[in-house]
């Protein structure tokens, strides 16, 4: 009998220490997993505070412009100097940003806009007069510039595209202005993205931003996710027409601008096998004629002072498009040329590269190169609406045809 009490005893003294702990490792538990709650509140605490102090460094912006450059300013520019108003600079992502307020921020600008989209400055000159007013400065890839003229700017930055990075570099000391480089000529997405939302945050205009950039990506990405297995690409030859029929115009190396579009939208650029991938340059005649391309894309705009370009953009009919390309019939062997023989020859507007709108051209081409893939798009049906969104003006005339 006394044997059996001890084991009850030994039993209830054994799971009272069970229970004991039981309850010290749930405790233990408990504190370890309060104690790690502390601690992660306290590292995001520490985490957020080093966040804040590096944002608020000394009170900066900081801004790195598509070369990796750091430029740190004390808020958002102001006024602006701006270079490339009519080719790859930030004039027209400055307006897509925010088609009401872009020119305020503009203290001085070259006169590509209107040299070379003579039909777009006019439009935009009577929709915002005030554009008119704007200080004019000579363009600084042609190294004639007064430096004395550029102090008297009332400006607190620079924006320029990257090739001019050789001549500002001879004055950026002299001037005292921060310097900010964008690149939309290598026709790279990230590029284009980048370089917009650079300008974006160094000058606070915003508006469109989020907005704009989505747009942009989710046609360029569209495009370039239908071609990936693509393996039937046509020999392509892109000219430029600002000299008609008359004179061969730039044809372009394989990462910049056209020729870099027309490999991007499943095409061969035939120029990429005889220039240098960033070159820009006319090609032989016997080269073009030896090569006897699938498609020929000519392209146009209303460039002052050249009475044979072949005209495309605002207030331009198909018909006009279609008369022009005609006269090419008429050079040294071109009647006799596949492309023309086949009526495989395109016209796109010029300008529809180098900037934010050039989405377009990646629909237009992808579509001339492989109409079975491309069917169902309608470039102008997506650019009326980008006007829409992003453009002061209304969306008209002929930027893309076919020779029919």
């Amino acid at each position: 009998m006394e044997e059996i009490v001890k084991k009850i005893n030994l039993r209830k003294l054994a799971l009272i220490l069970i229970f004991i702990l039981t309850l010290t490792a749930c405790g233990g538990a408990d504190k370890k997993e309060n104690l790690t709650k502390e601690e992660a509140k306290t590292e995001k605490v520490q985490e957020t505070n080093e966040e804040s102090k590096e944002e608020a460094k000394e009170g900066k912006l900081i801004v790195e412009d598509v070369l990796g450059r750091t430029i740190e300013l004390d808020k958002p520019l102001e006024k602006v100097i701006i270079q490339g108003s009519g080719s790859g600079g930030p004039f027209m992502q400055m307006m897509y940003l925010d088609k009401e307020n872009f020119y305020k921020k503009i203290a001085a600008m070259d006169d590509g806009l209107r040299q070379n989209r003579n039909d777009l400055y006019q439009r935009l000159v009577e929709k915002i007069p005030e554009l008119e007013d704007l200080r004019r400065v000579t363009n600084f890839t042609d190294n004639d510039f007064s430096i004395e003229d550029l102090l008297s700017i009332d400006a607190d930055g620079i924006i320029a595209p990257v090739s001019y990075k050789a001549q500002l570099d001879t004055i950026e000391d002299k001037l005292d202005l921060p310097v900010i480089y964008v690149d939309y000529h290598s026709q790279d997405l990230e590029k284009h993205l980048k370089s917009t939302e650079v300008i974006s945050k160094a000058t606070g205009l915003d508006k469109n931003f989020d907005k704009l950039y989505n747009f942009y990506k989710e046609k360029r990405e569209f495009i370039l996710d239908a071609l990936k297995d693509v393996k039937n690409k046509p020999n392509v030859y892109l000219e430029c027409g600002q000299d008609g029929e008359v004179k061969y115009g730039n044809a372009y190396g394989n990462v910049m601008m056209w020729g870099k579009i027309v490999n991007d939208c499943g095409g061969h650029n035939i120029a990429g096998d005889v220039l240098e991938d960033k070159q820009a340059n006319p090609i032989s005649e016997e080269f073009v004629l030896s090569q006897d391309p699938d498609i020929i894309v000519l392209t146009g705009s209303q460039w002052v002072n050249k009475p044979d370009a072949l005209r495309m953009g605002y207030d331009v009919t198909k018909k006009e498009v279609e008369e022009k390309i005609k006269k090419y019939n008429e050079r040294n062997g071109w009647s006799s040329l596949k492309a023309m023989k086949d009526k495989e020859v395109f016209a796109i507007g010029h300008n529809v590269a180098r900037d934010m709108s050039d989405f377009y051209s990646y629909e237009a081409l992808a579509k001339a190169f492989h109409p079975d893939l491309f069917k169902d798009l309608d470039p102008d049906k997506d650019m009326e609406e980008f006007y829409k969104e992003f453009m002061p003006i209304d969306y008209s005339g002929c930027w893309y045809t076919k020779y029919e």
